[in-house]
């Protein structure tokens, strides 16, 4: 009896040592996924390790990508898309990353790996994060914007029974890219331009002729005394320039002043209240932004009598980012 009692005390002994024994392998587990070195500097390249089961192509292959901190950077290379893991000793498979021109952004880093096939990735196999150089993110600076009214452009007051009143319009407007331009990652393998939000447009339309100097175009005839105001004069504060990576951009050029002012037709005295010119246009090659054509108009203004009028806009603009 004691030694049947002796063997299970042995046996219990054995099993906690097991128990803990499996206990402290799985509290560190071995990584499938590998980066060397663990903090590289911004010129340092970046090899990448990852086990797997073999794979046959053409079924299939797998890649990384990197990215640090948001994919943007300041004359750095932020964002590694798809880089082929090439097979090696046993179940192995290997990259280098190099700096893509030159160096590295400072920041936190990402890599992922994905399985790719038949035109479809799998979701992320592995994940690691990493500092590289000082391993904090540098803010992109903002981006002036110029824009400049090309020749071609008119507004147009309209109202029933009167003529309608056009002028040709120049001028030059200004407006800053927040945080530069922002990349977008599809499918953690392509790099398209992200929306570009140019905001803070100020400057003036004016008229291109001499002759209208005192105003953007002759009064309405129905409202002699109380002439247009000379120039169109843009509200930072709510004009923007929105233009997608796809489709048509908006621009919603906000200006001083009433839209009966602008029409012409009063309130008399200094400008009062805002207008919103509701813009759009899409960019086409070969010109792109250098000539992109935008149109919107105002409908409904109440004028005197109870008539009612409107602003029709057709702007041809140069829109340069970098330029102030």
């Amino acid at each position: 009896m004691r030694n049947v009692q002796r063997s299970i005390i042995a046996i219990g002994v054995m099993a906690i040592a097991g128990f803990g024994s499996v206990s402290g392998a799985a509290a560190k587990p071995k990584s499938a996924l590998k980066v060397a070195p663990a903090k590289p500097g911004v010129k340092t390249p970046i090899a990448v390790s990852f086990k797997a089961p073999k794979m046959k192509r053409p079924r299939g292959y797998y890649a990384v990508d990197l990215t640090i901190g948001d994919g943007t950077g300041p004359r750095c290379g932020g964002l590694v898309p798809s880089v082929l893991l090439r097979a090696s000793a046993g179940r192995t498979f290997t990259a280098t990353l190099k700096p893509n021109p030159g160096r590295w952004c400072d920041g936190q880093a990402t890599v992922e790996v994905r399985r790719y096939g038949s035109g479809v990735s799998s979701p992320v196999l592995a994940r690691r994060t990493f500092p590289i150089g000082t391993g904090v993110s540098v803010p992109l600076p903002d981006v002036p914007v110029k824009i400049t009214v090309l020749g071609g452009s008119t507004l147009t007051a309209t109202a029933a029974g009167r003529p309608d009143r056009s002028a040709q319009l120049t001028g030059v407007l200004r407006g800053t890219l927040r945080g530069g331009f922002k990349p977008t990652l599809i499918d953690g393998r392509r790099l398209l331009p992200g929306d570009l939000n140019v905001e803070q447009i100020s400057g003036s339309l004016t008229p291109l002729g001499a002759a209208l100097a005192q105003a953007v175009f002759p009064p309405d005839p129905l409202c002699p005394d109380t002439k247009p105001p000379g120039t169109f004069d843009a509200v930072p504060t709510s004009s923007t320039l929105v233009l997608p990576a796809n489709g048509a951009a908006t621009f919603n050029l906000t200006l001083n002043g009433a839209a009966s002012q602008l029409f012409g037709c009063g309130p008399a005295g200094p400008l009062n209240g805002t207008s919103t010119l509701p813009l759009t246009g899409k960019p086409a090659p070969p010109k792109g932004l250098l000539e992109l054509g935008m149109t919107g108009s105002v409908t409904g203004i109440p004028l005197p009598a109870g008539s009612q009028g409107g602003l029709a806009a057709s702007l041809v603009l140069m829109v340069e980012p970098g330029k102030g």
